[in-house]
């Protein structure tokens, strides 16, 4: 039993002693106490904010990609060296002017053409290859994510696509894109880089096969002609389901993106 005595040159320790256990332990108990009441009081102090239509419906959709899709991915580096000074002469020329997105949005519909099982939706017991080529492409809003598609992308001028994807944009983030502006796309493009994001995995977007995802542009190191030079370039995600394609087969489709964005100038005229 700890006995308290009165006051004295003995029952206080000097500076660079130890304190005797019982008045340590009160002191122990008592910043313990305070610890506690600082905790209960930052948990009480909250404020409720529900969730959206959009936002429930976000959650929904992502929640059946993530628990039925055997999602894999691959990365790739691609300079984009070629694909900065295309746009730079579409800005002097074309109005409106394409943006990385647009460019995106036509390379890779160009490229969906010679790869079917890309361009398909992935249905419990078989795979249904579409005839058009319908690039989604998301766009962010304060409601949250939305994911309109430019139809036939694949035969539109970048003048168009330019155009299309201004004016779904700018719906988009006022609240008023119509649902029917967001169906029927059997390929998806995210583009994070005008975040400064290097790399990143989206998440497939059912029922589709796969979705692309778009980092920043910005130096790498690259090897042109043997030596190692910095070179605007752009890191490509593509994410995959296992039970639509594989490995070498997602390997073969970015390749041809990769190539398709350091040929911009085939986009022209298709």
């Amino acid at each position: 039993m700890c006995m308290i005595r009165r006051a004295s040159r003995e029952t206080f320790p000097a500076m660079g002693q130890v304190a005797p256990p019982c008045m340590a332990n009160r002191q122990a108990v008592q910043v313990s106490h305070s610890r506690e009441a600082e905790i209960v009081r930052q948990e009480e102090t909250f404020r409720i904010e529900e969730h959206t239509r959009v936002r429930q419906a976000i959650g929904a959709h992502t929640l059946k990609s993530v628990n039925e899709i055997p999602q894999f991915h691959i990365r790739t580096l691609v300079d984009m060296e070629p694909m900065v000074a295309f746009r730079e002469e579409l800005k002097q020329t074309a109005s409106p002017a394409a943006t990385y997105n647009d460019l995106s949005i036509k390379a890779v519909a160009l490229v969906l053409r010679d790869f079917p099982r890309f361009n398909a939706w992935c249905e419990p017991e078989h795979l249904k290859l579409l005839d058009a080529v319908n690039v989604g492409f998301a766009v962010g809003t304060d409601q949250g994510v939305l994911l309109p598609t430019v139809r036939n992308a694949d035969r539109k001028s970048l003048k168009e696509i330019a155009a299309e994807t201004g004016e779904m944009v700018e719906l988009a983030r006022k609240g008023r894109l119509r649902a029917s502006l967001q169906m029927g796309a059997g390929f998806t493009v995210s583009n994070l880089g005008p975040i400064g994001i290097d790399a990143f995995a989206p998440i497939i977007s059912p029922p589709q096969v796969a979705i692309l995802g778009i980092g920043s542009i910005k130096p790498q190191a690259m090897v042109v002609d043997g030596e190692i030079i910095a070179r605007r370039a752009v890191y490509l995600t593509l994410v995959m389901d296992h039970r639509a394609v594989d490995g070498a087969d997602g390997a073969q489709f970015l390749a041809a993106v990769a190539d398709a964005f350091t040929h911009p100038e085939r986009m022209v005229g298709e």
